[in-house]
């Protein structure tokens, strides 16, 4: 038996590896936890970082370079500060993103669960509806939705949140069938509990390996899609700024300024990338897989 089992303050997984050495030795869970965290305190900070209003017009310094007259990151073809709109679109584009993926695994789990342990004509319907929605591609059941509502970045992120819905129930659904069949669920049922008491007290806990780290990974997902919408104009609307319009307004200048597509464009990727490397990692000490 190793020093660090008879310790009561370790707590050993089930390969015997301490939880905290295989969380520290998670190269994906820290890269990617650095990232999340980098992003989650620039949009925070955002009002203090930003050096200008993000949506001051100055015409007189439209498409400037790096380093132009106090602007870090140079400015677009309507003279707004970068860096300032960067910041101040990572807020909008992270809440929205990060709302819409709560309201995706939220309702997914609720459904995935409730078919997985009432079963039969619960589970097919339940199951059908999730068909239904996944029979459209995701982009334009989300431009439906849209249509329907209207142009915004609350209804951009009811939109995307309701596309992703049936990916989540269905993988809850999986994960949440096995663990209906176990011993202390059976009982449980036999002891005469209620059904609800069941589902949220003893299943719900015994699927947060899947649960937490799919809503990190749907985030990312989401990045792309709110932004995906806002560059159709279909999002955030002027002169409000999220990475996706920032976009969208730079793709006629790209020859003149590059910076001001690759800067947006950039960000997105390592966002998602940051977001999915946590989310992997995450899963992977959660389910104590190597």
């Amino acid at each position: 038996m190793s020093d660090a089992s008879l310790r009561p303050d370790v707590a050993l997984s089930q390969d015997g590896v301490p939880v905290r050495r295989r969380w520290k030795g998670n190269g994906s869970m820290i890269a990617g936890g650095l990232v999340v965290v980098v992003f989650a305190a620039l949009a925070l900070l955002a009002p203090l970082l930003a050096p200008t209003d993000p949506n001051a017009i100055n015409l007189g310094q439209s498409l400037r370079p790096f380093g132009f007259d106090g602007h870090v990151l140079g400015t677009d073809n309507l003279g707004r500060d970068l860096l300032s709109r960067l910041l101040y679109g990572g807020r909008i584009t992270l809440i929205s993103s990060v709302g819409a993926a709560l309201l995706a695994t939220g309702l997914g789990t609720a459904l995935g669960l409730i078919a997985a342990y009432y079963k039969g004509w619960v589970d097919v319907v339940v199951m059908r509806l999730t068909d239904i929605l996944m029979g459209f591609p995701f982009i334009l059941l989300a431009i439906l939705i849209v249509a329907a509502l209207g142009p915004s970045t609350v209804n951009a992120l009811i939109a995307v949140a309701i596309a992703n819905v049936p990916f989540t129930a269905r993988l809850v659904k999986s994960e949440a069938a096995r663990v209906r069949e176990r011993e202390f669920i059976t009982a449980a049922v036999a002891l005469g509990a209620r059904h609800g008491r069941i589902v949220w007290a003893h299943m719900l806990p015994n699927i947060i390996g899947i649960t937490v780290p799919t809503l990190f990974m749907t985030t990312g997902w989401m990045i792309g899609q709110t932004s995906a919408l806002s560059f159709l104009g279909l999002g955030t609307q002027p002169p409000t700024a999220d990475w996706g319009s920032m976009l969208a307004e730079s793709q006629n200048f790209m020859a003149s300024l590059p910076q001001v597509a690759m800067l947006p464009g950039l960000t997105i990727v390592v966002a998602v990338v940051g977001l999915n490397l946590f989310g992997v990692g995450l899963r992977s000490s959660l389910l104590r897989e190597e």
